[in-house]
């Protein structure tokens, strides 16, 4: 669990540092590292995607995840969730605030890293989610310069996503098979490239209505084949 937490203590700690720092960065420097960020996401995301050797599978994953998240509610969830911290923290009408919660959940628990990471820490292994902690560093850091406050959160958010699946490691475990593996990181992919083309400001995909998508690898190869 401490590598769940470290995860968690970092991608706020980046928010705080950024939020703190914004006022001594120029305006042009961060607007020209987040272009560089969503470039970066964007070319992992299709990076990812390629790998598949099943597209129809996940073609088949999205459209049923996006059905169950969009009947289950989940993006207008995290924004009435948004909605409650603006609030409480007294963000006035700070829309950036929950674009910048919403974003950034999702960029950081999507994808099999945010899955494996846990529970091969919860075998003994952590050297995946401390990738994954400076990775999220950096993009917190970016996103509280941009976003002010509304990013610091989603440490929250990271620590009870990743906390849920390492506690349920040995059950999991048995499940992540390497065509389990290679599907749902080619999904949780394509859910990245989304994300880009979001912060390009190219579409307003609602991400979050995507995650289901991530289980269906999983009962495909378990249930079905």
């Amino acid at each position: 669990m401490f590598a769940v937490i470290v995860n968690a203590v970092t991608s706020s700690l980046g928010a705080l540092l950024g939020f703190f720092l914004k006022r001594g960065i120029p305006e042009r420097f961060t607007k020209a590292i987040f272009g560089v960020i969503s470039l970066c996401v964007a070319i992992m995301g299709i990076q990812g995607a390629v790998q598949s050797q099943n597209l129809l599978l996940v073609l088949a994953s999205m459209v049923i995840g996006t059905l169950v998240g969009t009947l289950i509610g989940i993006e207008d969830g995290m924004n009435r969730f948004g909605e409650f911290l603006k609030k409480r923290m007294g963000r006035g009408d700070d829309s950036r605030f929950v674009r910048g919660f919403v974003t950034l959940s999702i960029m950081q628990v999507i994808g099999a890293m945010a899955i494996i990471g846990p529970v091969q820490a919860a075998l003994g292994s952590n050297d995946l989610l401390y990738f994954k902690s400076a990775l999220d560093f950096t993009s917190s850091f970016i996103f509280g310069t941009l976003y002010g406050l509304g990013v610091v959160p989603v440490g929250i958010v990271l620590f009870l996503y990743q906390g849920f699946f390492y506690l349920l490691a040995t059950f999991v475990m048995p499940l992540m098979t390497p065509d389990v593996v290679r599907e749902l990181n080619a999904v949780g992919s394509v859910m990245i490239l989304g994300i880009a083309l979001n912060m390009f400001q190219l579409t307003k995909l609602k991400v979050a209505d995507f995650l289901p998508a991530l289980f269906i690898p999983i009962i495909y190869y378990h249930l079905i084949v």
